[in-house]
C-alpha cells in the first residue's frame, strides 16, 4: 500500500503535529492568565490568533528540534541508536523551547510583550535573581518539569512504536525528500513571498492579541540576527525632520545655571501612584504631596518597556523603537549629543547614582559614552547592606547619593535610578517589621519606596544646592497594574512625569497634556533659556506645538498619542489600525477615522510616520 511505502513520512510528520497540539496549551495559559489584557475582541479574532499561534509553533518547533527531525530524516529510525540520539536532542530543544516560553510568561505584565534575542542580553542578571524568581513563579517551573517528562516519555514511546517497514532504495529517497519538502515549508511558515515573521502576525490578527498569536521562541528566531534597522522613506527627509521639528532653539534671555537632578523611579507606573490612582493614596503619601507642588503631566508616558530603554530615552532622547533594546544595538556605541553633552559645554558636572552594579544592562557602557564617566554603583557604597535584590536598599543608598550630590562641583546635571519596587521586592529591616501589616509584596515594596524618598528630600531639601535645582521626576517603565485602569495601548506606556522647580510657585501648575521620557530633557533646556540649537527627538513640554508621544508596539505597530486622540497604525503595510479617544477616565472611545476627525487621524498617522522615519534616518547616518 502507498501508505506503507511512505510510512516514515507520515510517522514523522504526526510526532510534529503532536507536540504542537501539545505546546498549544501553554497558549491556552497565557490566554487565561493575561484575559483582561486580550479582552474586547471577537470571537472570531480569538479563533485566528490560536490559528497563527499553532502555525508559529510548528515553526519555532521545527528550528528548536531541528537536529532530531535531521536524525529522523536520514537515519534509520529502526536502529536502536538512531532512537537514543533523536530523544536526547528531543529532550535539549524541546527543553530549551520550554524554558524561553514559560519563563517570559513571569515578564509579559511587565514587557507587555513577547522577548525575542533580548533574552541573551539579560542572562548575566539571571543568576543573582533566579532564587528569587523560582520563588514567585513555582508553578512554571512545575509546568516546565511536567512538560518535559511527559512529552519526551510520549515521544521516547512513539519512537518505540515505529514499525520495520521494508521499502525500495526508491521510496526510501522519496521518503527524504517528501519530509526534506515538509520541513523547509514548516521552517518558512508556508510559501509566501518571505518567511513568516513576527511583523506578519498583527496583519492577520487583531494587533491587540499578536503576542497571544506569537510564542517567545518564535521571536526568539526572528531577532537573533542583530542588523541595522531599514532607513525608511515615506517622505523627503528634510519634509521629515521639519513635521516633527527635530531642530530646536527656544527663545533665551541667558541660561539658568540651576542644578539639575533626573529621579528615574524603578516600576511606578501612573497606576501605582496615589496621585493619578486615588484608590492607592495610602501607600504613596510622599510622591503624591510632591506631585501636587510640582509641573506634573497627567498623561506622561514611557518610551519603552524596560528600564534598560528608560535611560536613552529620558537623558538623550532616544526613544525605544527598535526590537533590540538600543544599549545592545548595533548603533550602542554612537556618542549622542543628549543633555549631558550640552551641559558639559557649558560648565556642567554630571554624575549618574544606581544601587546596582554598572555591568547591568549595559548601562556603563551608556553613560560613559553619553551621560557622564562619574558613575557611582553599589561598589561605591561602603556600608554592609543586606542584598537580596539588585543592590543597595534605597533607604541606605539614597542617604549616600544624598552626600555625593553635596561634594559635586555646581552647577550640576545628575541622574539617579531607584531599584527597590522590583521583583523579588526585597523590604529590609526595620521596615519589614513597621510595614508588615501589609501583605501585598507590590504595595509593601511602593510604601517603603516612598519612605525612602521622603527621606532623600528631607536630607536634601537643606543643602545649598537644591535650593537652586530643577528636579525632573518619572517612571523607567510599567509594570503589572491592580486592575483600576482598563487595559489598553495608552495604559500600557502610561507613567508619571513631573518637574520640581524649587522655590518657582509659576511652575507648578496640572498639565493636562500628552509627554513622552524623551521630551523631558528639551522641556528642562527651555525653562533654564538654553541658548544653542540641538537636534532631539523629543520636544519641550512648554511650547506651543503639538505634544505628541511615540511608542512602538513591537511588529511594525505605533501608538501615537496626542491627547486626547490616540492613533494605531502598522508601518509595515503603511495604513491606519485604530482611531480613539482616550476619556479623562483613562478608558478609550472608538473613533470614525474618516469622520469629523478625519484630518487629526491623517496629521498624526503623517507625524508618526515621519517620526520613525527621521529616527531610522539619524541612527543609521549617526546624527543624533
Amino acid at each position: 500500500m502507498l501508505r506503507d511505502k511512505f510510512y516514515k513520512s507520515t510517522f514523522v510528520f504526526k510526532l510534529l503535529l503532536w507536540v504542537v497540539l501539545i505546546v498549544a496549551i501553554q497558549r491556552i495559559l497565557f490566554f487565561v492568565l493575561f484575559y483582561n489584557q486580550l479582552n474586547d475582541c471577537t470571537l472570531f479574532e480569538y479563533f485566528k490568533a490560536f490559528v497563527i499561534g499553532l502555525l508559529t509553533d510548528t515553526i519555532s518547533l521545527s528550528y528548536f528540534l531541528l537536529p532530531t527531525w535531521l536524525v529522523l530524516i536520514f537515519l534509520n529510525i529502526n536502529n536502536p541508536l538512531t532512537k537514543r540520539i533523536a530523544l536526547a536532542w528531543f529532550i535539549i530543544g524541546f527543553s530549551l523551547w520550554n524554558i524561553l516560553n514559560l519563563s517570559d510568561l513571569g515578564y509579559f505584565p511587565i514587557t507587555k510583550k513577547r522577548m525575542g534575542a533580548e533574552i541573551l542580553d539579560i542572562l548575566p542578571e539571571v543568576p543573582a535573581l533566579l532564587s528569587a524568581y523560582l520563588t514567585s513563579y513555582w508553578y512554571l517551573f512545575v509546568i516546565l518539569i511536567l512538560y518535559v517528562l511527559f512529552t519526551s516519555y510520549f515521544f521516547n514511546r512513539q519512537l518505540q512504536s515505529y514499525q520495520t517497514k521494508h521499502n525500495t532504495l526508491t521510496y526510501k529517497g522519496l521518503n527524504i525528500l517528501v519530509l526534506l519538502f515538509g520541513f523547509f515549508t514548516a521552517l518558512r511558515g508556508g510559501y509566501g513571498i518571505r518567511p513568516f515573521m513576527p511583523f506578519d502576525i498583527p496583519s492577520v490578527v487583531d494587533p491587540k492579541l499578536q503576542w497571544l498569536a506569537s510564542n517567545t521562541p518564535f521571536q526568539f528566531i526572528h531577532t537573533l540576527e542583530n542588523k541595522n534597522i531599514p532607513t525608511e522613506t515615506f517622505f523627503e527627509e528634510s519634509d521629515a525632520e521639519q513635521t516633527i521639528q527635530f531642530q530646536k532653539h527656544f527663545h533665551s534671555n541667558g541660561l539658568k545655571k540651576k542644578n539639575i537632578l533626573f529621579i528615574i523611579l524603578e516600576s511606578f507606573c501612573s497606576e501605582r501612584v496615589g496621585f493619578f490612582n486615588p484608590k492607592i493614596k495610602q501607600y504613596t503619601p510622599f510622591m503624591d504631596s510632591l506631585y501636587a507642588v510640582s509641573r506634573t503631566y497627567l498623561y506622561g508616558m514611557a518610551n519603552g518597556r524596560m528600564t534598560i530603554d528608560a535611560l536613552p530615552s529620558v537623558l538623550s532622547g532616544v526613544p525605544s523603537l527598535m526590537e533590540k533594546n538600543y544599549c545592545y544595538s548595533n548603533y550602542s556605541n554612537h556618542p549622542i549629543k543628549g543633555i549631558g553633552s550640552l551641559l558639559q559645554a557649558e560648565g556642567y558636572t554630571t554624575a549618574f547614582f544606581y544601587g546596582g552594579l554598572k555591568s547591568t544592562f549595559g548601562f556603563e557602557n551608556f553613560m560613559n559614552i553619553n551621560f557622564t564617566k562619574n558613575y557611582y554603583d553599589q561598589r561605591d557604597y561602603n556600608a554592609n547592606y543586606e542584598n537580596k535584590g539588585w543592590g543597595v536598599d534605597d533607604h541606605l543608598y539614597l542617604p549616600f547619593v544624598a552626600q555625593q550630590l553635596n561634594n559635586l562641583p555646581q552647577p550640576f546635571c545628575a541622574s539617579l535610578l531607584t531599584l527597590s519596587l522590583h521583583h523579588p521586592f526585597p523590604i529590609p529591616e526595620p521596615y519589614k517589621s513597621i510595614l508588615d501589616s501589609i501583605k501585598d509584596p507590590v504595595l509593601k515594596s511602593m510604601k517603603y519606596t516612598d519612605i525612602a524618598l521622603q527621606q532623600f528630600f528631607n536630607q536634601i531639601q537643606h543643602q545649598s544646592w537644591f535650593k537652586d535645582a530643577v528636579i525632573a521626576i518619572c517612571a523607567d517603565h510599567t509594570s503589572g497594574g491592580f486592575g483600576h485602569y482598563q487595559s489598553n495601548s495608552i495604559n500600557e506606556f502610561a507613567i508619571p512625569i513631573s518637574f520640581y522647580a524649587v522655590g518657582d510657585t509659576t511652575f507648578n501648575k496640572l498639565q493636562e497634556q500628552s509627554i513622552s521620557q524623551i521630551d523631558m530633557y528639551p522641556t528642562i533646556l527651555d525653562y533654564l533659556g538654553y541658548p544653542k540649537s540641538f537636534g532631539s527627538m523629543g520636544k519641550s513640554a512648554l511650547s506651543d506645538t503639538t505634544h505628541v508621544t511615540i511608542q512602538f508596539a513591537g511588529n511594525g505597530i505605533y501608538h501615537v498619542f496626542d491627547y486626547p486622540y490616540v492613533l494605531d497604525f502598522d508601518k509595515n503595510k503603511n495604513e491606519i489600525l485604530s482611531f480613539h479617544k482616550f476619556n479623562s477616565d483613562r478608558t478609550m472611545t472608538a473613533l470614525d477615522r474618516n469622520g469629523s476627525e478625519k484630518d487629526k487621524a491623517e496629521f498624526l498617522f503623517n507625524y508618526g510616520k515621519a517620526f520613525v522615519q527621521v529616527f531610522s534616518y539619524k541612527i543609521n547616518k549617526n546624527e543624533f
